[in-house]
């Protein structure tokens, strides 16, 4: 996995000027930083690639590795082919402690002459979690299947879709909207905003009995309003994709 370096700088000076308390919550924030790793094999060796992954992860849980990674597979969407490899949560400062254990294990290496000869190519994002905004349990196991709505942001959006996406989720709070959710804004790449809903099986798909503009119109009490917040939002936006991930436990790591 690619280099990535972090500085984190603390001001002692808070301290003395009661900013103690503001420097402890940044310190102790929880871990919100997704490593994110699209894989394509190269075509026809699939199977091989597979095999070899998992000799990889075999591999990596025997040095201890300090992180479990999962995998996703496309199940509903375009470009089939790809493999998700995916760790949430840790933090920029972490990063580098990570790496440095990869090298001490010689992690790299393994990959290279075990797996790399079937990987076609790669892209490497990060993601940040938005906490506060999300609906999301503290145990998510159970979960197989990851509807992922992905936002492309025209550009000078950003407060707009700060602002818009604080309003539905409070809302959706509010109304006790029968979903969990996760927002979180790529690093890397065109960028953009994605919205995960997270399901056991197929049969959670099915569209509730209202939509979620029905239902935000019947709390706000004016179906004008609620249409006029959902119009503002979707104007944030050049583009959405929609895709639907499976995990695939064969080729994710075991919960430690």
């Amino acid at each position: 996995m690619k280099n990535i370096l972090l500085k984190i700088v603390i001001c002692s000076w808070l301290l003395v000027l009661g900013g103690g308390q503001m420097v402890l919550a940044a310190h102790h924030k929880p871990a919100s930083l997704a490593d994110v790793w699209v894989m394509v094999p190269n075509h026809g060796q699939q199977v091989a690639f597979e095999k070899a992954f998992i000799k990889h992860v075999k591999f990596r849980a025997s040095k201890g590795d300090p992180r479990t990674w999962k995998v996703y597979r496309p199940a509903i969407g375009t470009d089939m082919g790809r493999y998700i490899v995916r760790y949430c949560c840790t933090k920029w400062k972490e990063v580098d402690g990570y790496q440095q254990w990869q090298t001490d294990n010689k992690v790299l290496e393994h990959w290279n002459a075990n797996v790399a000869q079937y990987v076609d190519h790669y892209q490497h994002f990060y993601s940040r979690i938005d906490m506060k905004n999300s609906h999301w349990p503290k145990e998510s196991k159970g979960f197989k299947y990851f509807a992922v709505t992905s936002y492309q942001l025209k550009m000078g959006s950003a407060k707009s879709v700060a602002e818009g996406k604080k309003l539905l989720s409070d809302n959706a709070k509010a109304m006790k909207w029968p979903y969990l959710w996760s927002w979180g804004n790529t690093i890397g790449g065109k960028g953009g905003l994605s919205l995960v809903i997270p399901y056991k099986n197929y049969a959670e798909m099915t569209p509730p009995d209202k939509t979620f503009s029905e239902a935000l119109a019947a709390h706000m009490g004016d179906e004008a309003k609620a249409a006029k917040v959902l119009t503002a939002w979707s104007q944030n936006f050049e583009s959405t994709e929609y895709t639907v991930y499976r995990l695939d436990e064969k080729l994710s790591m075991v919960e430690k």
